[in-house]
């Protein structure tokens, strides 16, 4: 059904690790494909802001550590109604891609902005349209494709989702899904995946439980989502890309990332399509 060249080490949790000893650590538990932070509350990792010479010590630990860097996961607000922010934001997207491709990384990982519980308005979709346009037109140029990871506010839904989707006619452009973020906001993982599952080319595993009257993140495997459906859909879809394992918790995020392979890998092994 997969297989571990499809597995890939989520870089938030280990947003305190140094590069080298982060990179060290994914090829130790058996995740030599990796995501890599561009992001202020990540400044052990990638920077946010452009910075090329960066670079190079990057290559040479990945080298060094025997893993391939998949993904850059940054961080962009195209929502914002301040025109020179958003152009700021787009600037750093561009980084982001840029870096992606002088790294060998096939993907750069986005996010919407404006991570508001209230429905967004028509104002905010343009502006995510041309956001995601732009840096969709320069991703193309550079052989790298652009993943929207649903994180509420307009992606919180579906229905957003897809409305954003839509207005989007860059093809280097398309989703991450992230089932625990939709539930995170209240919304079923299942419903979302049935609104936007043919854009989905990537994607993030970790679970969710409720404690202290809330949703808290846990280990794959380890909280209350009905994951059998989920993935069904996902494989009756035809996915076929990559799997992030993602343990948010930097405290003890190389116990939880073993463990939520090791979980991931046996619910893949027990599940067919739905």
């Amino acid at each position: 059904m997969t297989d571990a060249s499809t597995f890939v080490c989520a870089a938030w949790g280990w947003r305190d690790y140094e590069i080298p000893a982060y990179f060290a650590a994914a090829a130790e538990i058996g995740l030599p494909l990796v995501e890599l932070n561009a992001h202020p509350g990540a400044p052990k990792h990638l920077s946010h802001v452009p910075d090329p010479g960066a670079l190079p010590a990057v290559r040479r630990a990945a080298v060094e550590a025997g893993v391939s860097i998949l993904c850059v996961a940054g961080r962009n607000d195209f929502a914002t109604a301040d025109a020179a922010a958003r152009d700021e934001h787009l600037r750093n997207a561009h980084w982001f891609v840029d870096a992606a491709a002088e790294l060998g990384a096939p993907f750069v990982r986005l996010l919407s902005g404006e991570h508001r519980n209230d429905a967004p308005g028509d104002d905010v979709f343009e502006r995510l349209h041309q956001g995601f346009n732009a840096v969709g037109a320069h991703a193309e140029q550079c052989g790298v494709q652009v993943i929207i990871e649903n994180h509420g506010g307009p992606t919180a839904t579906g229905q957003r989702v897809a409305r954003l989707m839509q207005g989007i006619e860059s093809p280097a452009v398309g989703l991450n899904y992230d089932p625990a973020n939709y539930l995170d906001q209240g919304t079923d993982p299942l419903m979302a995946l049935r609104w936007t599952r043919r854009w989905v080319r990537y994607s993030h595993w970790k679970d969710v439980c409720w404690a202290d009257g809330g949703p808290a993140f846990r280990a794959f495997g380890e909280g209350e989502i009905a994951w059998d459906p989920i993935i069904g859909l996902l494989l009756q879809t035809g996915y076929r890309g990559y799997w992030g394992i993602e343990y948010e918790e930097p405290r003890d995020v190389r116990a939880g990332t073993v463990r939520s392979l090791a979980n991931l890998r046996r619910r893949l092994a027990g599940t067919g399509p739905a």
